[in-house]
């Protein structure tokens, strides 16, 4: 889960900026009851302790309670249970591991100066584009796409925060279904740019709270085809990214702009990127929505797929891909005790 894993000295006092720390020790050991309440006296405001306690010990149990143990972790420890435990706290706390949180702010970055580039009228750096790409998947192939939104929700708002929740999940789906590197690169960098057409749209309607006008939709509306004229003019955009940035909002049926395009125009790079589109729209709580469960946002995306919107097989594909699990690795502390 990309946090890092230190094995303190026993001996030692525990350091005060730990955020989780895992104890395996005797409790009945007055020494080491006095250096667990000195870290609960300095430790960082959200950080968790969590001790091992022996199956059906009341004592040690209450011990633990009384030491702020939110929830003792029953012996023997198992990697499964420890992450289990952390995937639990860690969106709650709000915290998330150094290697999402790297992989947000370069992409975060990029998708500022391409917008920048965008209003100044010179080319989009694309090598840029591409470095934040490739951060962000090996984040994900590293972490799982949990870890990423986790990440993405609780330091980007707005405009960045939906380009960067769609990039994850099209990236995390063409990584979980054997798409090659080139297509995961394709699709991640598509995610990126899908949206820099947003630029042209004035504030008082991209932030506008409540129902827009037709007028208004009118404008917003533009968007696709204000990014792929922008990107196309380069000259060194890959055309399937640009097919992408035209018709994410194409739908199978026809019933999408700008060009109303209908399935056997629309290739799969697209299809998955309006999907993915979607998807992160409906996790982001905006102004005139809360935000939607994964499975909340798949029951839509599956309802679309019978109205002959979206792919079923696609949108079928992306709720196996959306509930796997991340990897196991995990930032937690652990006091150990030679003895034990």
């Amino acid at each position: 889960m990309g946090f890092e894993l230190d094995l303190l000295d026993p001996q030692k006092p525990i350091p005060a900026d730990t955020m989780f720390l895992m104890v395996d020790v005797d409790l009945k050991n007055p020494d080491m009851l006095s250096r667990l309440r000195a870290f609960r006296k300095v430790s960082q405001r959200g950080s968790d302790l969590v001790i091992a306690i022996g199956k059906n010990d009341l004592q040690d149990e209450l011990q633990a309670t009384a030491l702020g143990a939110k929830k003792p972790i029953v012996k023997p420890i198992s990697e499964k249970s420890i992450a289990t435990y952390i995937e639990q706290r860690r969106t709650a706390s709000g915290m998330t591991g150094k290697t999402a949180t790297a992989a947000a702010e370069i992409g975060a970055k990029a998708i500022k100066d391409s917008f920048d580039e965008f209003k100044n009228d010179t080319a989009i750096d694309v090598d840029k584009i591409s470095e934040a790409g490739r951060n962000i998947a090996a984040s994900i192939a590293d972490l799982g796409i949990s870890e990423w939104l986790s990440t993405v929700r609780i330091y980007h708002q707005s405009t960045f925060q939906h380009i960067l929740l769609v990039t994850g999940i099209a990236c995390a789906f063409a990584q979980n279904t054997g798409m090659s590197k080139a297509d995961i690169a394709k699709l991640t960098q598509a995610g990126l740019l899908h949206d820099v057409g947003k630029v042209s749209i004035p504030d008082a309607i991209l932030d506008k709270p409540g129902k827009l006008t037709a007028e208004e939709f009118d404008i917003v509306k533009r968007h696709p085809v204000d990014g792929f004229n922008k990107l196309n003019a380069q000259g060194n955009i890959d055309a399937s990214i640009l097919h992408g940035v035209r018709h994410h909002h194409e739908y199978l049926d026809g019933s999408g702009y700008p060009d109303g395009l209908t399935a056997d125009q629309i290739p799969d790079l697209t299809r998955i990127l309006t999907i993915c589109d979607i998807m992160g729209a409906l996790l982001e709580e905006r102004s005139y929505k809360p935000r939607f469960s994964v499975a909340k946002s798949i029951e839509i995306l599956k309802e679309m797929g019978k109205e002959g919107k979206l792919e079923r097989a696609l949108v079928l594909a992306l709720e196996t891909v959306m509930k796997k699990p991340g990897s196991t690795r995990s930032n937690l502390s652990k006091l150990a005790n030679p003895s034990s």
